[in-house]
C-alpha cells in the first residue's frame, strides 16, 4: 500500500503555481489607502449617508441634536441614525452586533468616520427617539414623492403578524386562568389528602417536606393567577401579556403567536410601503379607514382608492371610508363585485358646491342625505331611503340583575346560559364560566370555553365546543338541546326564562350599491405579499426586539425604511438618488 505522502508537493512548489497571491499582512505602506476608495459609488451606504445628512434633526424631534456646552462630547444623532439605517438594511439589529460592526466593517467605518460607540449608547438612541424614527420613514417617503417613485394611484392594504418579545406561557386569557386555577385546586386538594393520610401509610414516594413544598408552591401560583384574573376582569381586557403588555395572542400562519398585527399600505405601481400602523387586534376588521386615511393625508390627494382581502369586510368601516374620501375595494365572500353600504338618513338640502366638493365633511353630508357626490358618481348607484326596525331590550327590572353569583349559577343549572354583565362572563348549565371570545360585526358578543366543553359529559351541542352569542342587553338564554331537571317529563313544568321587555325603534337609513373595481382586487395579492415576503424571508425581520407600542412602532419604521431604500435603489440607482439629495 502506498503512503499518503507519496504525492506530497513542497509548499514552495505550490506557491509558484497559478494561484493569486495576496499582500503580506505585515507589509507597511508609505501612503495608506483612503477609506473612501473601499466604498463603491453605487454602494447603498452612500445613499444612507446623503439622506440622513439632509434631515432636519430638530424638526423631526431627535434628542441632543445640538451638542451640550459642558461635559464630555456626545455622539451626533445623525451618526447613530446612519448606523441603525445600515444595520436594518443588512439584517444587523442588535445593539451589541452593531457595536461590533463599527470595529470590523469597512462600510460602517466609512459611514461613521471610524467612530465606535458602545452598545449601550446605540441601544439608548433607539429607545429615546421612537417618534423621531417613525417620522424619518415618512421623510424618506416624501423624498421619494419628489422623485415620482410613488404612483399615488391606489394602495393595497393587508396585515401580517410579527412576533413580540413575549412567550406564550407569559400570556393569559381568562379561560386559561380559569383552567389553571381549577387544576391547581385539584392539586391542592390532592396534596392535602396526601398530608392527612401521610402518618397512616408507609412506603410513600414523597416525603412530608416535599409534599408541603409542592402544596405551598401550588398555593402561590394560584394566588398569582387569581390576581391576574382580577386584573383582567377589572380592566375589561380579554387577555394580558407579562413581558410585553401591549402584545396579544393571535392566530398566525403556523399556529398561534404572541405579537402584533401590523397593517401595511403598499403603493400600486412601485410596490413601496406608503404607510403602516401597529395594532394588537387579532383580526383586520375595521382597519381600512384608519390605515388608508393616514396614507391619503401623506399623499395629499382628494380621493384615494384602496383594495383589501375578505378579512377587511366590515360595512360600517366601508361607510366611514367613503365618508372620508376613501374607496374601499374589498373582496366579497360571495365573489361578487358589488356591496351594499348604508348611512343614517338626514333630510338636509345639498348645494351644488357640496355635491362637487371632496372634503370629508361635505362627502358625509351628501351621503347621509341620499345624494351621490360627484366624486362617486361612477361607483355609487341605486340610492334608496328605507325604514329599519330594531328592538331594544329593557332590562332595568330583570330578575337576573338582582341575582347573586350563587343564584346565577343555580339558575344556569336549570338549563340556561346566564350572563354576568358586570364581570363579562356567562355561566353554562354545568356551572362552567364561558369567557368573551370576540365581538361580531353585528354587535353580538360571543362567549365560549373550549377547555370546559372538551371535558363536559352532559353536552348541550353536537359540535366540539359551544359558542353562545348575547347582544349587549341580553342576560339569559335557554340552552337548546339541554333538558333541565324537572319534577317529571312534562315540558310545561320546565323553568322558563324571564320575558324581556322590548321597545321597537324605527329609523331611516339611506342605502347605496358600491361597485368594486375587479381589476384592482385581482392585483391585491401581488402587491400586499411582496413587502411582507421581503421583510420576513429575505431580511429575517419577522420579530421585534423591543417592547411596547411606541418602541415596536419605531422598529417597524426601520423595517419599512430598509425595504423602501431597496425599492428606490432598484428603480433609480444609488448615484441618481444621491445626486437628487445634494
Amino acid at each position: 500500500m502506498s503512503s499518503i505522502f507519496s504525492n506530497f508537493v513542497p509548499i514552495t512548489t505550490v506557491q509558484n503555481m497559478a494561484y493569486k497571491k495576496g499582500e503580506d499582512r505585515r507589509q507597511r505602506t508609505l501612503f495608506p489607502d483612503c477609506i473612501d476608495d473601499y466604498v463603491g459609488e453605487d454602494a447603498p451606504v452612500r445613499l444612507m449617508d446623503a439622506f440622513v445628512d439632509r434631515l432636519d434633526m430638530e424638526k423631526l424631534g431627535f434628542l441632543r441634536f445640538v451638542p451640550a456646552d459642558t461635559g464630555a462630547p456626545g455622539y451626533n444623532p445623525r451618526d447613530l441614525l446612519k448606523l441603525y439605517t445600515y444595520g436594518y438594511y443588512y439584517e444587523v439589529r442588535s445593539s451589541r452586533k452593531l457595536a461590533r460592526q463599527c470595529l470590523i466593517n469597512i462600510e460602517v467605518m466609512w459611514l461613521l468616520s471610524k467612530l465606535a460607540p458602545d452598545f449601550r449608547t446605540i441601544s439608548d438612541f433607539r429607545k429615546d427617539n421612537k417618534a423621531a424614527i417613525e417620522k424619518t420613514f415618512k421623510e424618506f417617503n416624501r423624498f421619494c414623492y419628489s422623485q415620482d417613485l410613488f404612483s399615488k394611484s391606489y394602495v393595497s392594504i393587508d396585515g401580517s403578524k410579527f412576533k413580540a418579545v413575549n412567550a406564550k406561557d407569559r400570556n393569559f386569557t381568562l379561560n386559561k386562568l380559569d383552567d389553571r386555577i381549577a387544576r391547581l385546586d385539584q392539586h391542592i386538594a390532592h396534596y392535602m389528602d396526601e398530608l392527612d393520610a401521610y402518618d397512616a401509610e408507609e412506603g410513600r414516594k414523597l416525603s412530608k417536606v416535599d409534599l408541603e413544598h409542592k402544596l405551598e408552591n401550588c398555593k402561590e401560583r394560584k394566588e398569582f393567577y387569581e390576581g391576574y384574573r382580577e386584573q383582567l376582569e377589572q380592566s375589561g381586557e380579554k387577555q394580558m401579556s407579562l413581558t410585553d403588555p401591549d402584545s396579544r395572542l393571535m392566530k398566525a400562519n403556523k399556529g398561534f403567536c404572541v405579537g402584533y398585527n401590523t397593517q401595511v399600505a403598499v403603493d400600486a405601481e412601485s410596490h413601496m410601503i406608503a404607510g403602516f400602523q401597529m395594532t394588537n387586534n387579532p383580526t383586520d376588521h375595521g382597519q381600512i379607514t384608519s390605515v388608508a386615511g393616514d396614507v391619503k393625508q401623506e399623499y395629499g390627494v382628494d380621493i384615494l382608492e384602496a383594495t383589501a382581502d375578505k378579512g377587511y369586510e366590515s360595512p360600517e368601516d366601508h361607510a366611514n371610508a367613503l365618508a372620508s374620501g376613501i374607496v374601499p375595494n374589498v373582496i366579497q365572500r360571495n365573489g361578487g363585485c358589488t356591496e351594499e353600504v348604508k348611512f343614517d338618513y338626514h333630510d338636509v338640502e345639498i348645494t351644488d358646491e357640496q355635491k362637487a366638493s371632496t372634503k370629508p365633511e361635505d362627502l358625509k353630508t351628501c351621503l347621509e342625505a341620499g345624494v351621490v357626490p360627484d366624486a362617486y358618481k361612477d361607483i355609487l348607484t341605486d340610492v334608496k331611503v328605507v325604514e329599519e326596525k330594531t328592538y331594544v331590550a329593557d332590562i332595568a327590572d330583570s330578575d337576573v340583575l338582582k341575582m347573586t353569583d350563587a343564584k346565577m349559577k343555580a339558575k344556569a343549572a336549570e338549563g340556561y346560559f346566564v350572563r354576568a354583565a358586570e364581570r363579562n362572563f356567562v355561566y353554562c348549565p354545568q356551572g362552567q364560566m364561558l369567557r368573551q371570545k370576540s365581538i361580531k360585526r353585528n354587535g353580538m358578543i360571543r362567549y365560549c370555553n373550549k377547555l370546559a366543553c372538551k371535558n363536559c359529559k352532559n353536552r348541550c351541542t353536537t359540535a366540539d365546543f359551544k359558542e353562545v352569542d348575547f347582544n349587549k342587553d341580553k342576560l339569559i338564554i335557554l340552552a337548546r338541546g339541554y333538558k333541565p331537571q324537572a319534577s317529571d317529563d312534562n315540558d310545561d313544568e320546565r323553568p322558563k326564562p324571564p320575558r324581556q321587555k322590548r321597545a321597537k325603534v324605527v329609523k331611516k337609513v339611506v342605502k347605496y350599491v358600491l361597485h368594486l373595481d375587479e381589476k384592482k382586487m385581482d392585483q391585491r395579492k401581488c402587491l400586499s405579499e411582496h413587502p411582507f415576503g421581503t421583510l420576513k424571508r429575505s431580511l429575517g425581520q419577522y420579530y421585534f426586539l423591543l417592547k411596547g407600542f411606541a418602541k415596536v412602532t419605531a422598529e417597524m419604521a426601520l423595517f419599512c425604511l430598509s425595504y423602501n431604500l431597496r425599492r428606490a435603489i432598484n428603480m433609480k440607482g444609488v448615484p441618481a438618488l444621491v445626486a437628487a439629495l445634494r
